[in-house]
């Protein structure tokens, strides 16, 4: 079961980011789960939003978009709603109407989602069966791709759901940086030009056939380069742009030459 990587994680690897390493997670990057308004992740890991995530045991993964009218009482709740649960009910509806009269979904999710995913066009990425809140989940499995559902009601206020391709890869990630990149950790003192050279002894161990965790756990300066950089499971659009193209062009297995961002020089290694 390929676990969750942790939110602060991913706003490090996220769209928007201007590195890597997935909150949040996106080392690298997505996506909320619906229900906890989050903070739209940056680039590192995978987000979350809307709806608490749980343990699951499932296997299947589902991908959807979703649009949250929150109203005064409801649980996550920002202390300026303050419309009643009616007028969130009658909001949720007006907005599904502009939906199936051909509206924009991204839009209007920027425009009326009380969720942090509104941000990113609602877009909660993909996620295991079973770590949505119910009512949500239920009514997505009913939808097919595409379509968009009735308003539903879970403890977070009224959703509008869309039904989209679960369009994903699962990385793992070696990050090299240097004194005065970006978000570079404490006590990094090295140069850019040592990163390199670093970066480029890691890529050697791994062509002589050094295994990926061992090499990642001597060379990696990220935040989980005890799990050996696993990123899990991310979409398109999740990671900083010269890695986000890097990541879904690798075939199963293969890892990918160093990509230099202001956060460092980075090595992707595609597992699924």
């Amino acid at each position: 079961m390929i676990r969750a990587v942790p939110l602060a994680l991913v706003a490090l690897l996220l769209a928007g980011c201007t590195g890597d390493e997935p909150t949040t997670p996106p080392e690298l990057p997505n996506v909320p789960p619906v229900g906890t308004i989050a903070t739209p992740p940056p680039v590192e890991a995978a987000p979350a939003t809307g709806l608490p995530r749980v343990p699951s045991t499932s296997t299947t993964r589902m991908a959807a978009s979703h649009i949250l009218i929150s109203h005064a009482g409801a649980i996550n709740a920002l202390p300026n709603i303050t419309r009643s649960r009616e007028e969130a009910r009658a909001r949720a509806a007006e907005v599904r109407g502009k939906l199936l009269a051909g509206g924009d979904f991204s839009d209007l999710a920027k425009a009326y989602s009380d969720d942090a995913t509104g941000a990113r066009g609602g877009s909660l990425g993909g996620f295991m069966e079973g770590t949505m809140v119910a009512p949500f989940e239920a009514a997505l499995k009913l939808l097919s791709l595409g379509q968009v559902s009735e308003v539903v009601e879970s403890p977070f206020g009224f959703h509008v759901i869309r039904r989209d391709a679960l369009a994903e890869v699962h990385e793992k990630h070696l990050l090299v940086t240097w004194s005065g990149a970006e978000r570079a950790p404490a006590g990094v003192s090295r140069s850019k030009e040592d990163a390199k050279a670093r970066v480029d002894q890691a890529v050697a161990k791994l062509a002589s056939g050094t295994p990926w965790a061992d090499v990642v756990r001597t060379y990696s300066d990220g935040p989980l380069k005890e799990d050996g950089g696993d990123l899990g499971w991310f979409g398109r659009g999740q990671l900083a742009p010269m890695l986000d193209s890097a990541a879904f062009d690798l075939d199963v297995g293969a890892t990918s030459p160093v990509i230099e961002s202001p956060r460092g020089f980075h090595v992707l290694q595609r597992v699924e």
